[in-house]
């Protein structure tokens, strides 16, 4: 695998956990409880890189033991990944963070949010087409670099206000919408290769 192509899996797991839209609740978080949010932010770190490995490495064992055909999780991750895009386009990123603030950057915001259902599913898949390494390095990269986001990102929303980044989040909604289309598309591309086999 070439470095490019390192990049566009890091970047489309990157697009999944589409953490600009969060910068809204993250921006929140940071001005309502400045002193709590450093500890937030890096409890809600670890949970995402915990996470994300857990799902990177058991991917293709788990689907292996479940005996879940690869072309056709494709298709079903493709799904899932598309109705979430859908979702944040037409609803916007609506959650908000109640509680104490240590355990609201765990969930909602770490998972679902973060690593949901969309994340998980592309790790698993990825896992079983890469390898549980590389999708490991590639979730881990594209983790960091999303927390990096969040915490860079909740100053600019103390400057700036949290609408821009609400914007940010739903053009981020319309890449992941892309990458759910493309898994739908090459699934059922394979499965009717196969069928044609």
């Amino acid at each position: 695998m070439t470095p490019l192509e390192f990049a566009g899996i890091v970047a489309q797991i990157y697009a999944i956990e589409n953490p600009l839209g969060k910068l809204g609740l993250v921006g929140e978080m940071a001005m309502d409880k400045p002193q709590e949010f450093r500890k937030a932010l890096r409890a809600m770190a670890i949970t995402v890189m915990v996470l994300s490995a857990v799902f990177s490495l058991v991917g293709g064992p788990l689907l292996s033991a479940l005996n879940v055909d690869l072309v056709g999780f494709r298709i079903a991750g493709g799904v899932i990944i598309l109705s979430t895009s859908i979702v944040t386009l037409v609803h916007g990123s609506t959650t908000t963070l109640g509680g104490r603030l240590e355990e609201a950057a765990v969930v909602p915001l770490a998972t679902p949010l973060i690593v949901g259902p969309g994340t998980m599913t592309t790790l698993i898949l990825y896992s079983s087409i890469y390898g549980p390494l590389l999708t490991l390095l590639g979730a881990l990269t594209a983790s960091a670099l999303s927390v990096a986001t969040l915490y860079a990102g909740a100053r600019l929303v103390r400057t700036f206000g949290p609408i821009p980044a609400r914007a940010l989040g739903r053009f981020m909604a319309l890449i992941i919408a892309t990458t759910g289309t493309e898994l739908i598309l090459s699934g059922v591309s394979q499965y009717v290769t196969e069928l044609r086999a």
